[in-house]
């Protein structure tokens, strides 16, 4: 079977609207001229469509015309290079994702393991940021709850106490190991108030929270949320108002 022959079988099988790479083709490692040759010559016969320098996508017929890839699959886009996980949601559409807050977003923020940039797709804005934190998909969740605890009182359209509860059911249905790993990235990379409130969330469920993560605090900080002390009792253990 020839190289064309291989490719345009590959990418018969590839869903429409999915943006994909030269590197998720087969023989591109070996035979790179060859490969970008095909795909060239399937561009210009509208049997792809080009998305961006290097990618590419299946057109999917609509009443009017060939219909671009959904706003799912343009942040997908994003998210991944070379088939690798990059980046994540945060910011205001990740804590509408979370049930913090009915607001939605114009734009989309993205935290990435690369550099700072905007993109209008037309249907969807995105705004990229560097991450500096070390970005991997078994991380994502922690990332996820902890970037929401960053931003606690500035989530809009929120109260703090109901955020916080919410963050807790969250966190309840989290594997011990998977405790284990956001304490450690919120010890590592994040703020004391951030800190102090993961070992709120976790004591309040009786979870052993390590002596490392309390250590790590100011003890003659606190730091004033509002929260109420019905709700949060061991609010004080953690300086937190």
């Amino acid at each position: 079977m020839t190289i064309s022959q291989v490719l345009e079988r590959k990418i018969s099988n590839i869903p429409a609207g999915e943006i994909f790479g030269y590197q998720s083709l087969p023989h591109y490692k070996t035979s790179p001229m060859a490969v970008m040759k095909v795909v060239g010559k399937m561009v210009r016969n509208h049997k792809l469509e080009r998305f961006s320098k290097g990618q590419f996508y299946v057109p999917k017929a609509g009443v009017f015309g060939a219909r671009k890839p959904s706003d799912s699959e343009l942040i997908r886009s994003v998210l991944y290079k070379n088939g690798i996980l990059r980046g994540y949601i945060t910011g205001v559409a990740l804590y509408n994702k979370l049930g913090l807050t009915t607001q939605v977003p114009s734009t989309v923020t993205v935290a990435l393991n690369g550099g700072s940039q905007k993109k209008d797709f037309g249907t969807i804005k995105l705004r990229m940021m560097v991450s500096h934190i070390p970005i991997n998909a078994k991380d994502i969740k922690h990332l996820e709850y902890l970037d929401a605890l960053k931003d606690i009182k500035r989530i809009p359209d929120s109260d703090v106490n109901v955020s916080l509860q919410i963050i807790k059911q969250h966190i309840s249905n989290m594997t011990d190991h998977a405790r284990k790993g956001m304490m450690r990235l919120a010890q590592k990379h994040y703020s004391p108030q951030v800190r102090a409130l993961v070992g709120l969330l976790f004591a309040s469920q009786a979870i052993v929270v390590p002596n490392s993560l309390k250590e790590s605090l100011n003890p003659t900080t606190v730091y004033k949320l509002g929260l109420d002390e019905a709700l949060w009792p061991l609010a004080k253990v953690w300086n937190i108002a």
